[in-house]
């Protein structure tokens, strides 16, 4: 591994990538205030964060969201936690990227998640959390994170949600299905297009470019991620053969649940030991996919979290 990566180990880090586009919402579901009192989900999760005992919050955006964001959470936050932005930068990128190819300007969009937390690597310095701005994880993701790094500090985590949990009734929505035994996550699959269907136990989604079926209680990762540095060598590694493997492509994305994945296989091969432990969240996950979302969670952070 990079140990240019691998700094020495601080505090607890919240890392929130925020630089989505909002395609499927149609504008900025960063800055969507859904809160009780008008908080966004972000601060939300900041709040969130701060009870756990995070002492740092970094923002993954863009440029043009950077003078709203602040001027909502500085005043917000002062003096409770420390906050810094970086920008998801098309051509930051792994060095060596440029030998598949020169530039990046066929992008329409930027290389996924696990880029995204890549643009993050200098601004980290020990166990982080990472999440997506547009979620709402509950108050008690963070408590198991923060809990999970006590007692093994060098472990990836991941807090887990029940599938049926996370749908939306106003169209397919992409999860990362999981296989956990004993504690322990065996293997994460991005399934695409996932929606309820006519019984109650069930659901389809489209995997491998088949359309199948699944169980509603199947466990799935909400970006709710625990990881120690060590992920940013991993990234590397990942990132380049993505790059590799995409060059031509104007949307291809790398999904951190396929770098996990990744990682988990890269284990098996060389027989080293590599744990990531999974707590099963006993508390709502929200979010918003499709603008007709937006009333419902409104209505139940009202109920959660309204005085």
């Amino acid at each position: 591994m990079s140990q240019h990566f691998m700094p020495k180990c601080g505090g607890l880090t919240l890392v929130i990538m925020a630089a989505g586009m909002g395609s499927r919402f149609g504008g900025d579901k960063q800055l969507a205030q859904l809160g009780p009192n008008g908080e966004t989900l972000l601060a939300l999760s900041v709040r969130e964060a701060i009870a756990a005992g995070f002492s740092k919050v970094v923002l993954i955006i863009r440029p043009e969201l950077e003078q709203e964001l602040k001027s909502s959470l500085a005043p917000m936050f002062a003096g409770q936690i420390a906050i810094a932005f970086c920008y998801q930068a098309m051509d930051d990128l792994p060095d060596g990227w440029q030998q598949f190819i020169a530039n990046t300007e066929h992008r329409t969009k930027p290389w996924g998640t696990a880029h995204a937390l890549w643009c993050a690597r200098h601004h980290v310095s020990g166990p982080m959390a990472v999440i997506n701005a547009d979620d709402y994880y509950g108050q008690d993701a963070f408590k198991l994170l923060a809990a999970g790094f006590k007692s093994a500090p060098e472990q990836w985590q991941m807090v887990a949600y029940r599938l049926r949990n996370t749908l939306s009734e106003h169209g397919g929505v992409n999860r990362g299905i999981c296989q956990v035994e004993n504690g322990e996550l065996r293997s994460v699959q991005e399934w695409l297009n996932i929606r309820p269907t006519l019984t109650s136990d069930t659901c389809s989604g489209e995997f491998a470019g088949q359309v199948m079926q699944l169980s509603a209680d199947a466990l799935v990762s909400m970006t709710c991620w625990g990881f120690t540095c060590s992920i940013f060598s991993v990234l590397e590694q990942q990132l380049l053969a993505f790059v590799s493997a995409n060059a031509n492509s104007a949307t291809a994305e790398c999904y951190l649940p396929s770098v996990v994945q990744s990682a988990m296989d890269g284990a098996k091969e060389t027989r080293d030991v590599f744990k990531i432990g999974v707590s099963t969240a006993t508390q709502t996950w929200l979010g918003v996919t499709y603008p007709q979302d937006v009333a419902e969670v409104k209505q139940k952070l009202m109920e959660l979290l309204g005085d």
